[in-house]
């Protein structure tokens, strides 16, 4: 029998069918993966305001399955961001570095050229974060 707490999935509150948040325990530490976001709102609709607001959506959108897994963009050690039009990278690194703001807070990053993406988004980001313990689970 294992020592580790169980895996907790954070339900997501808008979509069936897979978790806004995964963490996984590994002894004094825990992993926490968070579904790719896109722009959308509380209604499920893409956020107006082109690519820069949808970007600034997606990282608010993560944030919030953050904290609803006991965790902060602070823990953040990695995110991907899939892209539909490379041409709008400058923006997306620019919302990026606002978001993680000084350097020792960077995670490291990956960007991917997609062709498509779900309801027209031109942006997707993912995230995984480390946190100490096995820290309690929010709702």
């Amino acid at each position: 029998m294992s020592d580790l707490a169980p895996v907790r999935r954070i339900l997501n509150e808008r979509d069936r069918g897979f978790a806004a948040a995964v963490v996984v325990p590994l002894g004094a530490r825990s992993m926490v993966f968070i579904s790719g976001e896109i722009g959308r709102d509380a209604s499920g609709k893409i956020v107006e305001g082109g690519f820069e607001a949808e970007a600034r959506q997606c990282f608010a959108n993560i944030e919030s399955a953050l904290r609803r897994s006991a965790a902060g963009l602070k823990d953040v050690v990695r995110i991907t961001a899939y892209v539909k039009n490379l041409a709008d990278y400058p923006l997306y690194a620019k919302v990026r570095g606002e978001v993680f703001g000084d350097e020792s807070h960077w995670p490291a990053s990956a960007s991917v050229g997609v062709s498509d993406l779900l309801l027209g988004a031109r942006i997707e980001i993912d995230a995984v974060a480390v946190i100490d313990g096995n820290a309690a689970v929010n709702p």
